[in-house]
């Protein structure tokens, strides 16, 4: 029993090992591109207000191609309710968001960025091999709501589904508006959920802890690391697009630090 025990103790240590080296992956990602994480919510409070100062839209958007950065903008108008391009004065509107919603907003939207990559390089390597043809037609509609890929997300994490009236779907999308995105909108759209999750389910064990450590770091308790108040939070909408896009690039990025750990040291598997 005490050597199985112990086994077990090495295993997790070798696992937590393993994370902190894809965090740190992670962390030189967002380092090149001048971005540092945002902090602990208590230290982003400033006269009562939740803000993220600056806001490091340009750096943070850089990262995607155009096709995959004007999906971003639709995730973000519709997890947060303002259009990506708002003008100032309505991104910097007060609104306020509970934090477990908050915490569930930027877990969702990791997955969202892990997502994203999955899908892009799925597109590209069937695009480029020929190996099936997207044929929808100029007036044919895509049906598959992005909302759902939101709540789909989630359920990977101990959070909870997102629920929210401003989660509505914003699937149906023409195929000819595809056109200028390359198709990846309406490839991404025609989906089926066992192609959908397949692409958003983490490849790795390790994938999904780090997520969840992550996220309580952010969003938990500053000695114990738990979300144990569901507390209402004054905030701007330009500081919630912030944390989408953090969120979405965190994502963009486990992705690429898995595949790269997984190169060297086997992942276990999710």
């Amino acid at each position: 029993m005490n050597g199985r025990r112990i086994a077990e103790l090495k295993k997790h240590e070798c696992q937590t090992a393993v994370e902190d080296v894809m965090y740190m992956l992670i962390f030189y990602k967002f380092t090149d591109i001048g971005v540092h994480l945002i902090p602990r919510l208590s230290k982003c409070i400033y006269n009562g207000r939740l803000e993220i100062y600056p806001s490091k839209d340009w750096e943070l958007e850089s990262i995607h191609n155009f096709d995959v950065l004007e999906m971003v903008k639709e995730h973000i108008t519709a997890v947060v309710g303002k259009k990506a391009n708002s003008n100032v004065t309505d991104s910097w509107a007060r609104t306020e968001i509970l934090r477990l919603r908050l915490c569930r907003l930027y877990a969702a939207s990791i997955f969202y960025g892990y997502f994203l990559k999955s899908a892009l390089l799925r597109y590209h390597l069937e695009r480029d091999l020929d190996l099936t043809n997207l044929d929808f037609g100029t007036d044919a509609y895509c049906q598959f709501p992005l909302s759902e890929m939101l709540s789909l997300g989630s359920n990977y994490i101990a959070f909870g589904r997102i629920s929210s009236p401003r989660s509505t779907s914003i699937g149906q999308v023409s195929c000819s508006l595809c056109k200028k995105y390359e198709k990846l909108m309406c490839y991404v759209m025609g989906f089926d959920p066992e192609t959908l999750q397949m692409c958003m389910k983490p490849k790795s064990k390790e994938a999904v802890n780090l997520i969840e450590r992550h996220s309580f770091a952010l969003f938990g308790d500053e000695n114990t690391g738990l979300l144990e108040t569901n507390d209402l939070i004054s905030t701007s909408y330009a500081s919630l697009k912030r944390f989408v896009l953090e969120a979405v690039a965190f994502g963009s990025f486990l992705w690429d630090a898995e595949e790269s750990v997984n190169a060297v040291y086997k992942l276990e598997e999710n």
